[in-house]
């Protein structure tokens, strides 16, 4: 592992590390909010009360019956506040979780696909040369002699992962499939796969469903027809291109 690695394990971890902290943070005071409520309902303050010598067991009664009730609606408005306040926290805390679920699933999508590609220069006559999947052809901007990890990370969440809003895919197996095809054939991989099967079908698409395996097998064929097309003109990339097809559409 090298420096830049590190650095980026430490980033993260100290990320998720704040979010925990203002998650358990909000639970506490929640938790004493609630703790409050019950002892002040517990232990109402005495109030003294005077009644003269004349006072008749009517007013006694009366007075008695008239601290109960402020008692109890005194009660019920902190009982009231209190889950106010806590179902507001409660909603913070889920936003808070669902960020930091996203945050983790768009890691793992694009870093497999960084991962895969490698940190390794190389060159070819197509994409020129390429270093974690970011070839200089496609991306004359990019200095990919420099590139690190984390640069091809954000390269790829900017040009691919967001535009296309990949976050809104409800399977990770498929947002991954796509990532990997996206630096096979750029954007226009989602062109093939939204002509093989309807945009709204395939980003509610979950792993559990019954039909999964045979969208997966119509996208693996699609994308399959489509690498053929183009390995007329580049037939010695066309075996790389259908080993990685068949690795990111395999259904076992």
């Amino acid at each position: 592992m090298d420096k830049t690695d590190k650095t980026e394990r430490v980033e993260v971890i100290l990320i998720y590390t704040i979010i925990f902290g203002v998650i358990l943070l909000i639970n506490g005071i929640v938790y004493l909010a609630i703790a409050k409520a019950r002892h002040i309902s517990n232990n109402p303050t005495n109030q003294s009360i005077e009644v003269s010598n004349s006072a008749t067991t009517t007013d006694i009664l009366n007075t008695s019956q008239s601290d109960e009730e402020n008692a109890t609606n005194s009660e019920n408005k902190i009982d009231s506040e209190i889950l106010d306040k806590y179902k507001e926290l409660e909603k913070e805390i889920g936003e808070l979780k669902n960020a930091l679920a996203i945050q983790r699933t768009v890691e793992y999508v694009i870093y497999s696909v960084v991962d895969y590609e490698g940190g390794t220069l190389t060159y070819d006559e197509l994409g020129g040369t390429t270093k974690y999947g970011i070839a200089s052809r496609f991306h004359p901007d990019i200095n990919v002699y420099g590139l690190t990890r984390k640069d091809a990370f954000n390269i790829l969440y900017a040009r691919y992962y967001l535009p296309n809003r990949l976050y809104k895919f409800q399977s990770v197996r498929i947002q991954v499939a796509l990532m990997h095809m996206c630096v096979l054939f750029g954007n226009r991989a989602f062109s093939i796969a939204y002509s093989t099967v309807p945009k709204e079908r395939l980003i509610t698409l979950r792993d559990s469903d019954d039909d999964f395996p045979v969208i997966v097998e119509k996208l693996r064929i699609a994308f399959r027809e489509h690498a053929l097309r183009l390995g007329l003109r580049n037939t010695q990339y066309l075996k790389g291109w259908l080993n990685r097809i068949e690795k990111v559409f395999y259904i076992g």
